[in-house]
């Protein structure tokens, strides 16, 4: 079950765990952000997306924890490849139009994101380009990040 964030719940609540997860942005920044973002709940157990999904908005996890799974090949076998904890990202792919999700992404714990729809980036980038950037920024470093660690895996393996 795909969780996508609601127009009708726009109030986001600017406390310490999102400031914490948006600590690469000022105040000023935040506050530009802020409307663009959209809550979204996750039980424990709930999907965020699935894998093969249209890719729409980047999540920024403020509490609780999600699983990232991947297909192993074996049927319909799925093999945990993370766990994030807040202040990831999630679903960065949707930067990119026309992205499908490669993962499912299910919350091991009650989780609050907030949700940036993909078009949002592109008004950020209009009225705010240095937000935009900075948004950007965090997110490719967090893909290296991300790309380095399993690189050192699959040297193991290998």
């Amino acid at each position: 079950m795909k969780r996508e964030a609601k127009n009708d719940m726009k109030q986001v609540d600017i406390d310490r765990d999102t400031r914490e997860t948006f600590s690469f942005l000022s105040d000023g920044e935040l506050a530009a952000l802020e409307p663009e973002l959209l809550p979204v709940e996750l039980a424990a157990g709930e999907a965020l997306f699935r894998s093969g999904e249209a890719s729409c908005s980047v999540y920024f996890l403020i509490s609780g924890r999600l699983a990232v799974r991947k297909k192993t090949g074996f049927a319909e076998k799925m093999q945990v490849v993370a766990l994030l904890d807040p202040g990831a990202p999630v679903g960065e792919g949707a930067v990119f139009s026309d992205q499908i999700h490669e993962a499912t992404v299910v919350a091991i714990e009650k989780s609050r994101l907030f949700a940036l729809a993909g078009t949002s980036l592109e008004i950020l980038k209009e009225r705010h380009p240095s937000l935009a950037w900075k948004l950007a920024t965090r997110l490719f470093y967090v893909s290296h990040l991300r790309l380095r660690k399993t690189s050192e895996r699959l040297a193991l393996v290998l």
